[in-house]
């Protein structure tokens, strides 16, 4: 077996130069400043661009590379479609040897590549004259003024009448989702092209709950993640040495080589979202866009972004979106408790969502579905006594 590993070809960007910014707190240098360059940000900026906002974007990154794709179920259009490599209209769920496979007749699982989301949102910003993007830029302060807020950059500072923070939280999760992945070309056709699989489960360990995740491409190209729900702070090698054994049980000594690699931890705790502060916007993860008890969130940022994008194009100013209410966040926070508590139950937990929910019913609630419906079909499919239980704090 040989395996070569790349790294990921930068994304070609173009970033304007820095220019000489007038600071005058009665009269804004932009309308919008963004906080943070990455998919919530340029979302949003995507969708302002070519208007009469004027928007300047901070990122401390230097260029864009293919580093993710964002996976979801397609409950809504959004401009980012034609960034979609792969898409299923199956997917299965294993745990304790239980295999469950389901499908839709209405909705597909889809991933969007984020070198061709970066690219597009590039080439978009860069053909119009009100959005700038600063690459390679920190924000090192904000402060409210008269008419808006001073936002200093290890670059300089300027003024806008609004500001959207979309950067990540200093604070750490208590509980999240903890992922590394390869995108894995193999000699021969190895997977089953036709299912993604989402969750394997393999045994818990402790308070962490590890499964293994499955995109397949073609049936010689897949995703393959290994995947922990628990506390933080999991040694990053742990989680390898899971990917690496997934790899070998999926491969059978195949040969292959290692395209690319993804690595990331998602908040799964729901104290990531935060208010409205200080007048700036939260969005993005930070706003709440990444559903607690699934970690689900490219879907959900499209879906803000519009919000966001709407309220500053009406000249309001934007407000948090709250895309949850209090009665799901109270479902989210109750099934996350169940994991805490009860991790070596999780397995059979999810396996019984999967085989006893309706058709659609489960990947809509997870995607972010709110109606009643949905919320009693997720809800039925579980054992009652434990939630009850766990709720009374028994």
């Amino acid at each position: 077996m040989t395996t070569v590993r790349r790294s990921p070809a930068p994304v070609q960007v173009s970033a304007q130069a820095p220019a000489q910014v007038r600071v005058d707190a009665e009269r804004p240098d932009v309308d919008v400043a963004v906080l943070g360059g990455g998919c919530s940000g340029l979302s949003l900026a995507f969708r302002l661009a070519g208007t009469a906002v004027s928007v300047r974007i901070v990122e401390p990154r230097e260029s864009y590379v293919a580093d993710r794709v964002w996976s979801f179920w397609r409950t809504r259009p959004d401009p980012f479609e034609d960034c979609v490599i792969g898409r299923w209209a199956r997917w299965s769920a294993s745990a304790r040897g239980r295999h469950i496979v389901r499908s839709s007749q209405t909705l597909s699982y889809e991933s969007v590549s984020s070198g061709l989301f970066y690219r597009k949102c590039v080439a978009r910003i860069d053909a119009v004259p009100n959005v700038r993007l600063d690459l390679g830029r920190r924000v090192r302060s904000v402060r409210p003024g008269p008419t808006g807020f001073r936002v200093e950059t290890d670059a300089g500072g300027f003024c806008a009448r609004h500001v959207v923070d979309t950067r990540p939280l200093e604070t750490s999760p208590s509980y999240a989702q903890t992922f590394i992945g390869y995108e894995i070309e193999t000699a021969g056709d190895v997977f089953d092209a036709e299912t993604v699989e989402l969750m394997s489960f393999d045994t818990p360990f402790g308070d962490h709950i590890p499964f293994t995740y499955v995109l397949p491409f073609a049936r010689d190209r897949a995703l393959i993640e290994a995947t922990v729900f628990g506390p933080p702070g999991l040694c990053p090698d742990d989680v390898r040495m899971r990917l690496d054994s997934a790899v070998r049980t999926r491969l059978r000594h195949k040969e292959h080589r290692v395209l690319r690699e993804e690595a990331g931890s998602i908040p799964m705790d729901g104290t990531h979202s935060r208010p409205a502060e200080r007048g700036m916007l939260p969005l993005g993860v930070r706003g709440g866009a990444a559903r607690p008890s699934t970690g689900y969130a490219f879907a959900r940022i499209q879906e803000t972004a519009d919000m966001a994008a709407d309220a500053l194009l009406s000249g309001s100013p934007a407000a948090a979106a709250d895309l949850d209410g209090p009665v799901t966040r109270h479902m989210d926070r109750l099934f996350l408790k169940v994991l805490q508590r009860h991790p070596r139950r999780a397995p059979d937990l999810f396996a019984d969502m999967f085989e006893h929910a309706p058709p659609d019913r489960l990947e809509r609630f997870l995607s972010g579905s709110t109606t009643l419906a949905d919320r009693l079909a997720t809800v039925a499919a579980l054992p009652p006594g434990l939630f009850i239980k766990t709720a009374l704090g028994r």
